[in-house]
């Protein structure tokens, strides 16, 4: 039989593999996404942000309040 997906030949065997490695990363980025939302990643990650956020905010009016003393750090 040869066919599309035979084996024994360079292009089935070549399709084959690129089919089943597609299907491999599928997976993979669908167990990657369902891991991350079961922990909380995604939304830790957010919490973060927002926290580096907010303290880049309060070291800026820091640096002002100190700045207009004349002070320096």
């Amino acid at each position: 039989m040869h066919g599309f997906y035979e084996y024994g030949t360079y292009g089935g065997g070549l399709i084959s593999f690129l089919i089943t490695l597609a299907i491999l990363a599928l997976i993979f980025l669908v167990c990657r996404e369902i891991v991350c939302w079961y922990w909380k990643i995604n939304r830790a990650m957010e919490l973060m942000e927002r926290q580096n956020l907010l303290l880049e905010r309060i070291e800026a009016k820091i640096s002002a309040v100190s700045g207009s003393n004349g002070k320096t750090s």
